[in-house]
Order: C-alpha cells, then sequence, then structure tokens
C-alpha cells in the first residue's frame, strides 16, 4: 500500500467519496484538458502531515477503509457548526498514479466525484441552485481539478467545493461545504493554509 503514515496524532487521511459509481450520463459538463503550458516537473518526495485544525476547522474523525475495501484509502473529518472538510488521500486499487490533473485516471475520479454529488441531490437531500465552477484551478505548484456549487438543503443555503488532483503517488481528494453566509472567508483561509501544508516538503 503506499499511503503514508505519518508519526503524529493525525495518523491517517479520510476518504469521503471512494466507493467507485458506475459511469452514467454526465450530470456536469466535463472540464476541458488542463492547458498546454501546465508542466508537472517531478517534486521531492513529501509527507502529508494534517494538523488537528485546518483554518480554524477541528479535526472530528479518522476512517479507515483500506483494511476492508483495498484501493479506498484513508483520511480525516474536520468539521464545526458551519463547515465540513473531508480530505481523502487513496489509489483506487491502480499501481501507478502520474501526479498532477492530466491523466485520464484522475478525471474519471473527479466525474465519479460529481456524480456522487448528483445522485445525493436526486436522493433528495438537497437542491443545487447554481453550478459556479467546473474548472482547474493551482494551490501553490500543484493544479486540481475544481469544481463548486451552491445549494440548499431546505434549511440553509451552502456552497460547497471539489477539489482532486493526483499527488505524490495516490489520489488526493478535498471536499469543502460550509454556510453560504461563511463563504468565501472559510474558503479562503482554508486554501492558505492548505497551500502551505502541501508545498512543505518532508523532512523524513
Amino acid at each position: 500500500m503506499k499511503f503514508l503514515i505519518p508519526a503524529t496524532l493525525l495518523s491517517v487521511l479520510l476518504f469521503w467519496a471512494g466507493c467507485s459509481t458506475t459511469p452514467q450520463e454526465q450530470a456536469f459538463s466535463d472540464p476541458a484538458p488542463a492547458p498546454i503550458q501546465i508542466v508537472e516537473t517531478p517534486k521531492p518526495k513529501k509527507d502529508l502531515v494534517f494538523p488537528i485544525s485546518i483554518a480554524g476547522i477541528p479535526f472530528s474523525n479518522l476512517e479507515v477503509y483500506e483494511a476492508k475495501h483495498p484501493g479506498y484509502g484513508v483520511g480525516y473529518l474536520y468539521e464545526n457548526n458551519d463547515t465540513l472538510l473531508d480530505i481523502s488521500v487513496f489509489d483506487g486499487g491502480r499501481r501507478i498514479i502520474r501526479d498532477g490533473i492530466n491523466s485520464d485516471d484522475v478525471h474519471l475520479q473527479y466525474e465519479e466525484a460529481k456524480q456522487q454529488i448528483a445522485a445525493i441531490e436526486e436522493s433528495g437531500y438537497y437542491r443545487i441552485k447554481e453550478v459556479i465552477t467546473d474548472d482547474w484551478i493551482r494551490v501553490g505548484d500543484q493544479p486540481f481539478l475544481y469544481f463548486s456549487y451552491k445549494y440548499d438543503d431546505g434549511h440553509d443555503e451552502k456552497s460547497s467545493y471539489l477539489m482532486l488532483t493526483a499527488y505524490d503517488g495516490n489520489f488526493l481528494k478535498i471536499r469543502l461545504t460550509t454556510d453560504l453566509a461563511s463563504d468565501p472567508q472559510v474558503f479562503n483561509a482554508f486554501m492558505s493554509e492548505f497551500e502551505a501544508l502541501i508545498s512543505s516538503e518532508s523532512t523524513s
């Protein structure tokens, strides 16, 4: 198994939605392929060590799916009254995962994650009001496929973000959902701290 196990309080990463879905008609448009000028250069090996809070969002729980479901990975859940943050690291059963966002494997994982979002809406859990972005962004030197939207769960309006990339030999997926009134402050604070986190080189 390729996952890195940090020797800190938080020793594994949370898998938000590792179950592969059966490909079906896409609920959202595919993002355009990453521009040709994106050059994915080799990077030093990095150990992601997640702190006890990120952007003021405290660690809540951990889940380990790998033992019973190989390929599903491990991960962290952070949450407070307004915000839910899931950080997932998994390999999907693939032995070789090319870093960045240009591979078919990364795009497949991204589309499956969007299908899961659509399936939750179809179940009646919430109603998507607006798709904001279906594209890609950079976090430090790392490109991510990036999907954001607003939804109404019948009680509150929320902003939700999906980010996915291949990083250090695994897939790295982020789901951040916060009250609409707290956004974009929460998102910007998270992005600032997360950029520093994934840009820091391992000292091991």
